[in-house]
């Protein structure tokens, strides 16, 4: 809910912050690493941390403000994506599948409307 808030509104709502917090705490809880250093946002490769606190780390960096603004849902899949293109124009989460698929679709519509305008002439 945050974060597909965040991808329609573009900001995160504060309502929704506790619950996701408090979750990216219980999986960082059982963690004995350091993370979020440039280099290594996940510690030492070395020394591998869990699934969950892991899982925490990603969460809590899409909330940095530049990332929130960029956070969209697709409009094929509903799956939401971060836009890294540079002027922030992507439009599908995947273009191998949903923009294929959404590119497919147009294509085939406007073929059947110029077979029908070919035929009602």
């Amino acid at each position: 809910r945050l974060f597909r808030g965040a991808a329609s509104k573009g900001a995160a709502a504060t309502t929704d912050l506790p619950g996701i917090l408090r979750a990216c705490a219980d999986g960082l809880a059982g963690s004995r690493t350091e993370i979020g250093a440039p280099a290594r946002p996940f510690g030492d490769p070395l020394t591998p941390i869990a699934f969950e606190a892991a899982l925490a780390v990603l969460a809590l960096s899409l909330l940095r403000d530049h990332t929130v603004a960029r956070l969209r849902i697709c409009p094929n899949c509903t799956w939401l994506f971060v836009d890294r293109s540079r002027n922030s124009s992507r439009l599908w989460c995947d273009m191998a599948v949903c923009g294929n698929r959404q590119k497919a679709s147009r294509h085939y519509r406007r073929r059947r409307m110029a077979e029908n305008e070919v035929r009602n002439a």
